[in-house]
């Protein structure tokens, strides 16, 4: 229900595997708070998602001054990671919120909106997860998105999982060690593949790609090549099949965008191209859509 003593204020969520960001503006697009919280996966966790929503506003309202009294003044939109999954859309959209008002995509669709605007164009997002997706007449497609263990290559999350992998073989001996492997076996006090099993065995996403960092920070190692040669490759079979659609205009976002791009070929880089704007403010342009 909105609250008529109060001016409207529109919120832009971004949801994703790692972090949820939020960007709090009024009416006139001026700038209020920014915040974040933890993850926002409703299709790992409906519940999760929702606090670490509530958790990043009410600590936007906080940096702004505001009380909690004046949620019910705001026009929310968020896009989260795994509205994409038919069950977890229908679940989250029988949330009982505590906005004014309070829609919901994809976080693909948020960021696409960001980047291009109401103008044509594609993203491919890198961060805890993986997915692509293009914007054209005001129509979204998405492409991969699918989870760790189904995709995701080239993601945070699959470069660490892999590093993992190679660092099992190394401990079975199947392959030779390297300073990485060493490094991330030294962190984790890992001597055998057994230790390193049940460290991980039933790990979350967001753990593998906590170990991203690590593969760019050492990534002339022999095994940080090939882990980024490979996710170079994944990546560039996005950008060509967005390029055959007629997408020439695409921006890579998320967490390891940026560390990836050099890996990527001359060619590959030529289509890149900066965001207009965050995925938060293309979620609020589609706030005050709806409003």
């Amino acid at each position: 229900m909105t609250n008529h003593s109060q001016p409207p204020m529109y919120l832009g969520i971004d949801g994703g595997g790692t972090k949820c960001r939020v960007r709090l503006e009024n009416a006139q697009g001026t700038l209020l708070a920014e915040a974040v919280s933890g993850a926002a996966n409703i299709a790992t966790s409906i519940e999760v998602a929702q606090q670490s929503i509530i958790d990043a506003t009410t600590h936007a309202l906080q940096q702004a001054g505001l009380g909690l009294s004046t949620l019910r003044a705001i026009y929310a939109y968020a896009g989260l990671a795994g509205a994409g999954i038919a069950g977890a859309n229908k679940k989250m959209a029988q949330w009982q919120h505590p906005f004014a008002q309070f829609n919901f995509s994809t976080d693909l669709h948020i960021a696409c909106q960001g980047a291009h605007g109401d103008n044509s164009g594609a993203i491919i997002i890198l961060g805890t997860g993986f997915c692509a997706g293009a914007i054209k007449n005001g129509n979204v497609i998405e492409l991969g998105g699918h989870g760790l263990l189904l995709s995701d290559g080239a993601s945070g999350g699959w470069i660490g999982l892999t590093l993992f992998r190679y660092a099992l073989e190394v401990l079975d001996g199947l392959s030779p060690s390297s300073p990485l492997i060493n490094t991330l076996l030294a962190q984790l006090s890992c001597d055998t593949s057994n230790q390193l099993t049940e460290l991980a065995l039933n790990a979350k996403p967001a753990f593998f790609a906590g170990f991203a960092p690590l593969v760019f920070a050492m990534q002339d190692d022999p095994w940080a090549i090939i882990i980024l040669e490979q996710a170079a490759r994944y990546i560039t079979r996005y950008i060509d099949h967005l390029v055959s659609h007629g997408y020439h205009n695409i921006t890579l976002m998320g967490g390891t965008a940026e560390k990836i791009t050099p890996w990527l070929s001359t060619k590959a880089q030529g289509y890149l191209c900066d965001a207009h704007y965050l995925p938060e403010q293309g979620a609020i342009q589609l706030a005050k859509r709806l409003a």
